[in-house]
């Protein structure tokens, strides 16, 4: 798995972009791993709605493997009890949308944690992606464009984050 994952990534580095098909390929892959390498699993499902052929949408390789990493190694990773990972899939008009949810421990307590291991941690992923999406909108008039939404309960605690990816296609 983590052969073939490694290939698709290479071969998708080329590409200016992918198909749905492929993305969901590789993002089976990569959450399988990380299944894996961590004894206190976690469950995921990725959905589609509304989309009729996965091969013919197509969209920038690696967009949504981000997310879905922080997801998994800042959300669910710390959490005690129950993990569970959804990727759904959305066709509306002329844009897929892509929510990515987890039940984790939430962004404020991420935050906590990670400036409690390493004080002068930054977060290179969530730059680099923005980065990603400022050169991938540059010049477009339809932009990708990204939304969190940080779950609570009743009580204010954290139930876990949803990104929210519209991307033009």
């Amino acid at each position: 798995k983590f052969s073939k994952l490694t290939r698709m990534i290479l071969e998708m580095s080329e590409k200016e972009n992918i198909s749905l098909k492929e993305e969901i390929i590789a993002l089976e892959l990569y959450i399988e791993l990380e299944q894996m390498r961590f004894t206190d699993s976690f469950s995921y499902e990725i959905k589609l709605e509304n989309v009729l052929d996965i091969e013919q949408i197509h969209l920038p390789p690696m967009l949504i493997q981000p997310y879905v990493e922080n997801a998994i190694k800042h959300g669910l990773l710390p959490k005690e009890g129950e993990k569970q990972l959804s990727i759904l899939f959305i066709k509306v008009n002329d844009a897929l949308i892509v929510h990515i949810e987890d039940n984790g421990i939430g962004r404020n307590k991420s935050d906590e944690i990670n400036k409690i291991k390493n004080s002068k941690h930054q977060s290179f992923s969530s730059q680099a992606n923005e980065k990603r999406l400022e050169l991938l909108n540059k010049g477009n008039h339809n932009k990708i464009a990204l939304h969190y939404i940080d779950g609570t309960d009743a009580l204010g605690n954290a139930t876990g984050t949803t990104v929210i990816l519209n991307i033009p296609i």
